[in-house]
């Protein structure tokens, strides 16, 4: 998880820049989830949001040469995460 404070230290415009630009996308993205799920009546905050669904993990088995993929099995909570987003559920 990204620690929120620490010190950046940047000196060519375009990296303070992108820098910048990296704060204004992540802000963007914390305000539409949070739009979206007090819209759909949730109760979770973004940070709780991004906990539950960080939990959903892709993942590759194998048996002899070859590999299986997958993700996790969605729980309920995950699952109405989902829909309250807007967001589809990882194949």
């Amino acid at each position: 998880m990204l620690k929120l404070g620490a010190p950046v230290h940047h000196r060519l415009p375009d990296r303070i820049r992108a820098h910048a630009l990296t704060c204004f996308l992540a802000l963007t993205l914390y305000r539409v989830m949070r739009m979206r799920l007090k819209a759909k009546g949730h109760g979770a905050s973004p940070k709780t949001a991004l906990e539950i669904l960080a939990k959903v993990q892709r993942f590759t088995a194998y048996i002899g040469e070859k590999p299986f993929t997958g993700t996790t099995r969605t729980k309920p909570e995950q699952l109405s995460l989902f829909e309250a987003l807007d967001v589809s559920k990882p194949a």
